[in-house]
């Protein structure tokens, strides 16, 4: 692989939301992404609920003009988190992963937050890998059962 695909973190809206819809994990992910499918429709109920009483950003990658992950970013008090994070079976292994938290993570900065925050299945050693590569690190708390991890948003040098 040569690099993480470039692509665009945009709004699900009614342009494409029938997209985001269509991401799918494989079965035996669920557990590790939102235990239901479509991930997008975990995200845009929590999106309207707001848990937490923060503001949360359902959001769809994009790469060549086609929704190859969904996400929500939930913007608290100088914390933005990732939530339900789920790259489509068919663009898993390609990048993607690294590519939406690159993006996550600048998308955040720009909203005024100093740190990303997100938290990772205990048997989901893919992902932790993923996480360590992207700068993020555990922090020593758990959430509903998780381990958080969290990167400050001033270090540019772990942008990768």
């Amino acid at each position: 692989m040569a690099g993480a695909p470039r692509g665009l973190l945009v709004p699900i809206d009614e342009s494409n939301w029938r997209s985001a819809l269509a991401v799918r994990v494989a079965e035996r992910q669920l557990e590790f992404v939102a235990d239901h499918q479509p991930v997008a429709l975990v995200i845009l109920a929590k999106a309207y609920v707001q848990p937490g009483g923060r503001a949360w950003e359902p959001l769809a990658f994009v790469v060549d003009g086609r929704v190859v992950a969904v996400l929500a970013l939930a913007h608290g008090e100088g914390v933005s988190e990732i939530v339900n994070l789920a790259v489509d079976i068919d663009h898993q292994g390609r990048g993607v992963g690294r590519a939406v938290l690159a993006a996550a993570r600048s998308r955040a900065r720009a909203s005024g937050s100093g740190a990303l925050e997100l938290t990772a299945h205990p048997s989901n050693e893919a992902v932790q890998a993923l996480y360590v590569h992207a700068g993020l690190r555990p922090t020593g708390e758990v959430r509903h059962g998780e381990p958080v991890w969290r990167a400050t948003l001033d270090d540019a040098s772990a942008e990768q």
